[in-house]
C-alpha cells in the first residue's frame, strides 16, 4: 500500500483541493467547471510527471504499477478515500486510440505532453435494443497541455479519445463517482453494436466462478450465486486491430 507521503506533493495538493470543493456540492456541472480550473495547474508539471515515470521503471512504489486498473495504459495516481473521486494518468502510444465508450461517471481530461484528440458521439436509438447502437459523431476537438475537455455519464459522454502524433504522450483524467454498474460500453460504430468492457480483475473472478463447477460443484454454486449479484458478461473480446486503431488523420 504507497503511504500518503510517497503521493509527490502536487498531487495530494489538488486532490484536497477537490474533495473539499466536492464536499460543499453535488452539482455535476460545478464539479466540472471546479476541475477543469484545477487540473491545467497539474498539466503543466512536466518535471513532477517525469521523476513520477522514471520512478516507475526504477520500481519506486509510486505510481503503483501492479494497482489493478480498467486500461493497461493507466496509472491511478490518486482514489478519494470516500469515493467521490479518482485521478489518473494514461500513457498514448503514436496513433492509439481508445474503443469508443461511454462512462459510468463524469471526467475531465487533458495531455501533459503533445496533443490529445475527443471524437464525441451522438446516440441515437433509445437503447431498448440491449447490443445495438446507432451512433452519429458529433465533434472532434484536439487539445494541448492547460488545455481539458470532459465527458458524462452514459450516453451523454459517448466518446473515443486518442493520440494523433507519431510521439508517446501522458494525458490526466479527474472521474467523479462511478455508477455501480461494473462495466461500460463499447461501440462498434459501423455494425451498429454495443458490447460491455468489465475491468480485467471482474473478467478473472468471472472466469473463476464459471471454472469452478468443473473442480467442486458446491464451491461452483457459491462463486456463481456470488458473481449473480453483480451482472456482467463476458463479451467478444476486441482485436489488437480494432482497439489500437491508426490516428484518425491517417484514416
Amino acid at each position: 500500500m504507497i503511504s500518503h507521503s510517497e503521493i509527490p506533493d502536487e498531487i495530494t495538493s489538488l486532490c484536497k483541493r477537490c474533495a473539499e470543493a466536492f464536499s460543499e456540492t453535488s452539482d455535476v456541472d460545478a464539479m466540472i467547471e471546479f476541475t477543469r480550473g484545477e487540473l491545467p495547474k497539474l498539466q503543466k508539471e512536466k518535471q513532477l510527471f517525469a521523476d513520477m515515470l522514471l520512478g516507475a521503471i526504477e520500481r519506486a512504489p509510486f505510481p503503483d504499477l501492479r494497482h489493478a486498473t480498467m486500461f493497461d495504459n493507466e496509472l491511478l495516481l490518486c482514489l478519494d478515500p470516500v469515493h467521490r473521486f479518482s485521478l489518473r494518468a494514461f500513457l498514448w502510444a503514436p496513433g492509439h486510440y481508445t474503443a469508443v465508450h461511454d462512462h459510468g461517471s463524469w471526467g475531465v481530461i487533458g495531455p501533459v505532453t503533445g496533443k490529445l484528440e475527443a471524437i464525441n458521439y451522438r446516440r441515437e436509438d433509445d437503447g431498448s435494443d440491449e447490443g445495438r447502437a446507432v451512433l452519429v459523431e458529433k465533434s472532434i476537438i484536439t487539445i494541448e497541455p492547460g488545455e481539458t475537455v470532459y465527458t458524462l455519464p452514459l450516453d451523454d459522454g459517448i466518446h473515443e479519445v486518442g493520440n494523433p502524433t507519431d510521439e508517446t504522450i501522458l494525458s490526466l483524467s479527474l472521474y467523479g463517482k462511478p455508477i455501480p454498474r461494473g462495466y461500460i460500453y463499447g461501440f462498434d460504430v459501423a455494425e451498429e453494436r454495443a458490447y460491455r468492457i468489465i475491468s480485467p480483475t471482474t473478467k478473472k473472478k468471472l472466469l473463476i466462478a464459471q471454472a469452478l463447477p468443473g473442480l467442486d460443484a458446491a464451491a461452483g454454486e457459491k462463486a456463481l450465486k456470488k458473481m449473480a449479484e453483480h451482472p456482467v458478461e463476458i463479451f467478444r473480446e476486441r482485436s489488437h486491430a480494432e482497439i489500437g486503431k491508426p490516428s484518425r488523420a491517417g484514416r
